[in-house]
C-alpha cells in the first residue's frame, strides 16, 4: 500500500483515510506544531544541510551540543552522531571486530552486527547461558558482547543482569543498540541505560536511531571518551556529511514537547491494554502482537493499518503488530 503523505494518527490511501496502528513514529512529534515550529526556526537559523565533514576546520557548535545533550541523557561520558543510526551502529561494530570472543545475541539489528559474523539459532535466554558458561570457563580476560535492548518481534525489553553473573577480573565489552529504547523507556526517556546494572568491569557502549521516538534523521553511540575518540578518528565518520543542523536545532529546543508526547504514548499505552483486558498489564513497550496470521487483512477490512511485513530481512516471517503512537486518542 503506498501512502499518500505522512502517517500520523491516521494515514491516506488512494484518497482513502484509515486509522493509523504501524510505524515507527512512537511519540508522533511529525504532528506536534511546536516541534513543527522548532524544525522552521532551525531551518531558517542553519539552512537545511551543513555540506561539510565533521572533522573540517569550519565547524558548527551545534553538533556538540547535541552530543552533550546525549551524554547527559543517557548519563554516558561522551557521545557521537552521525547521519543515520544504521552508520553510528556500522561503525562502532566496525571498530569491535578488531577484538576476538565476540558473543553476537540472536535477533541482532543488522546494523550492530561484526562484518562476516554468524547469527546464533538459539533463544535469547540460550544465548545468555551459554555466553555465561563460556566466560565463566575462558582463560581469555576481554569479551564483546552484542545485543539488542528490545525485541520488536515479541516486544521485550531485554534482560541483562546476568552481567552480574560474570567474573569480575574479566572485561566486558558491551554494545547495546537501543534504538527502539532511547526516547521511550526510562523515566526521562534515557532508554536502557535505566535498567543497566553498574558493573566496573563491564563497559557499556550504546548506539541507537534518533527517528524511532525524536523524529531526527540520525543516530548516535554513547559510551566512554575512549570509544567516541575511536569513533572520531574513524573514516565514517571524517568522510561523512552530518546530521541536518534544523533537526539538531529542532532536538535541543524540544526537551519539554518530547515529555509531554512520552506522557501522552503512556497513557494511550495504558488504555490500549485496559481496553484489551487478554494481555499483559505492565506492557512498557508500544507494541502489541497479533498472532493471528491474516490480521493485517481483517484490520484493512475495517480500515485499519496495523505493521505487516518481513524483519529484519526480506526473507524474514512476516510480523504482525500494532504499533501505538502518542497521536492517538481514546
Amino acid at each position: 500500500m503506498f501512502l499518500d503523505k505522512t502517517p500520523g494518527r491516521t494515514c491516506f490511501a488512494d484518497g482513502k483515510e484509515y486509522l493509523f496502528f504501524s510505524g515507527y513514529a512512537y511519540l508522533g512529534m511529525n504532528y506536534v506544531e511546536g516541534f513543527i515550529k522548532n524544525i522552521k526556526e532551525g531551518i531558517n537559523k542553519y539552512g537545511i544541510l551543513f555540506p561539510s565533514s565533521r572533522n573540517s576546520n569550519t565547524k558548527l557548535p551545534l553538533f556538540g551540543k547535541m552530543e552533550d545533550r546525549l551524554s547527559q541523557l543517557t548519563s554516558m561520558e561522551d557521545s557521537v552522531i552521525f547521519s543515520s543510526g544504521y552508520l553510528a551502529g556500522q561503525t562502532i561494530a566496525a571498530i569491535l571486530s578488531q577484538h576476538t570472543n565476540i558473543f553476537i545475541a540472536p535477533g541482532t539489528h543488522p546494523s550492530i552486527l561484526i562484518p562476516e559474523s554468524n547469527m546464533p539459532e538459539e533463544s535469547f535466554k540460550e544465548w545468555i547461558d551459554n555466553a555465561i558458561i563460556q566466560i565463566n570457563n575462558s582463560n581469555e580476560s576481554e569479551f564483546v558482547l552484542i545485543a539488542d535492548s528490545v525485541n520488536i518481534l515479541e516486544s521485550i525489553v531485554h534482560d541483562f543482569s546476568f552481567v552480574t553473573t560474570l567474573p569480575k577480573d574479566k572485561k566486558i565489552i558491551f554494545l547495546i543498540d537501543d534504538s527502539h529504547g532511547l526516547g521511550i523507556l526510562g523515566e526521562k526517556g534515557e532508554g536502557i541505560v535505566s535498567t543497566l546494572p553498574g558493573q566496573k568491569n563491564v563497559d557499556y557502549i550504546v548506539s541507537y536511531s534518533l527517528s524511532k521516538a525524536f523524529n531526527i534523521e540520525g543516530g548516535a553511540v554513547s559510551g566512554s571518551s575512549k570509544w567516541c575518540n575511536l569513533l572520531r578518528a574513524h573514516p565514517n565518520y571524517t568522510g561523512s556529511t552530518s546530521m541536518s543542523p534544523a533537526l539538531v536545532y529542532a532536538f535541543l529546543q524540544s526537551t519539554e514537547l518530547y515529555s509531554s508526547q512520552k506522557h501522552r504514548l503512556e497513557e494511550n499505552i495504558n488504555e490500549f491494554i485496559n481496553c484489551t483486558n487478554h494481555l499483559a498489564k505492565g506492557q512498557q513497550l508500544p507494541i502489541f502482537l497479533c498472532k493471528n496470521e491474516d490480521a493485517a487483512d481483517i484490520f484493512l477490512k475495517n480500515e485499519v493499518i496495523i505493521s505487516s511485513f518481513p524483519y529484519p530481512f526480506p526473507g524474514s516471517k512476516i510480523a504482525n503488530r500494532i504499533i501505538i503512537n502518542a497521536l492517538h486518542l481514546k
